[in-house]
């Protein structure tokens, strides 16, 4: 495709995906507008924060139940991929193949991944950036320290240095915005300093908002950490190294930008209320789906509300089911655990950002309330 083409595709889907928001927060959509859609629990990594490597899964979703998932629910806008690394899977670039060709609404495409094999990301990503047609792809490479403090809090020796190779790799390629993304948790708390000091000596014209930056979370059924002790920040010291980071981004100077700072404003708010700062769009713009196809609100929300296994990979009978509904209305009052991730953050703060208001304790309207799509 030619650029001209790609780019007026690329504000097509855009378009398409912030109207079907901003609808969302006055009628329930008739499908999620958004998937999280973790792969695979496989990781190579040992991380403090995290237990997802603990787990030994074993039949996770074929290829052909992951096309069938695309072709079953084809009005995705929005798709987050994640793990575990994705690209343990074996068929990485088939699921990569079927989403892209099968979801022709879709405007956003991320993953993050820990950067471990270098050689593999990249050639799959080369691979995805030449076939693309319209939809943005958005690649976060994890990294929670300098050299000595990632790999300490990662479990892994050589992951600083890997997980750098992969993002100067992917960080030029056409077609493709990359950022590293940094975790702050009690492991590495007041060192953003010298992290970011430290990825600057590696990758020269690095700028402070190359890095993306968020609190770590507690999950049941996602991370596996919720008995955990010591993984999230003391919320005062958290609240106070993303204040000097926001200081460090300064003025918003582009869209991008702006959600960006809206994203660090509203988790100040989080951290000083230990409440989500708006309406949460989970079960209501999206869902998380876990590996075997078990479907969630959230990352956060360990209540399953179906199987995808069981209705054939469609998810209009689960999005449609009366417990779906009233789990639905119970998020939208914050009647659930609380939190303020990226993966529920993005869609709740473009669905609300030009929405009037309900009035405290409103019902959402249901699927059957509002009109079609």
């Amino acid at each position: 495709m030619p650029p001209n083409g790609r780019l007026i595709t690329q504000f097509g889907r855009s378009a398409h995906l912030g109207l079907a928001l901003l609808r969302s927060t006055a009628f329930r959509p008739s499908a999620p507008l958004k998937l999280n859609l973790c792969l695979t629990y496989w990781c190579q990594y040992k991380c403090k924060t995290c237990n997802i490597w603990r787990r030994k899964p074993t039949d996770e979703l074929s290829t052909d139940e992951i096309r069938a998932l695309v072709r079953e629910n084809p009005h995705v806008n929005w798709v987050d991929l994640t793990g575990g690394e994705i690209f343990l899977r074996p068929d990485i670039d088939a699921v990569f193949d079927a989403i892209l060709a099968g979801w022709s609404r879709l405007a956003l495409l991320h993953f993050p991944t820990n950067g471990f094999q270098t050689d593999r990301i990249v050639r799959s990503v080369e691979r995805m950036a030449r076939h693309v047609r319209g939809a943005r792809i958005v690649v976060t490479v994890s990294l929670d320290g300098d050299e000595a403090l990632n790999d300490e809090i990662r479990g892994i020796k050589g992951g600083f240095r890997r997980q750098i190779a992969t993002f100067q790799a992917l960080r030029g390629m056409p077609g493709i915005t990359t950022a590293l993304g940094m975790t702050l948790s009690t492991y590495n708390l007041q060192r953003f300093d010298e992290t970011f000091a430290a990825c600057v000596r590696e990758c020269p014209g690095l700028t402070v908002s190359d890095i993306h930056v968020n609190v770590a979370q507690q999950s049941g059924h996602y991370y596996g950490n919720a008995e955990m002790d010591g993984v999230a920040p003391e919320p005062a010291a958290a609240r106070a190294e993303i204040g000097k980071y926001r200081q460090l981004r300064g003025i918003p100077r582009s869209p991008m930008e702006f959600i960006e700072s809206s994203y660090l404003k509203n988790l100040d708010k989080f951290l000083a209320t230990g409440r989500t700062p708006m309406p949460c769009h989970a079960l209501r713009a999206s869902c998380f789906i876990d590996p075997w196809g078990v479907v969630y609100p959230c990352i956060t929300y360990s209540r399953p509300i179906g199987r995808l296994r069981d209705t054939g990979m469609k998810l209009e009978p689960i999005w449609h089911a009366a417990e779906t509904t009233r789990v639905q209305g119970e998020i939208w009052k914050g009647e659930c655990p609380q939190c303020w991730t990226a993966c529920e953050a993005y869609q709740s703060m473009l669905g609300n950002a030009l929405a009037l208001r309900r009035r405290p304790g409103a019902s959402p309207l249901t699927a059957r309330e509002q009109p079609a799509r």
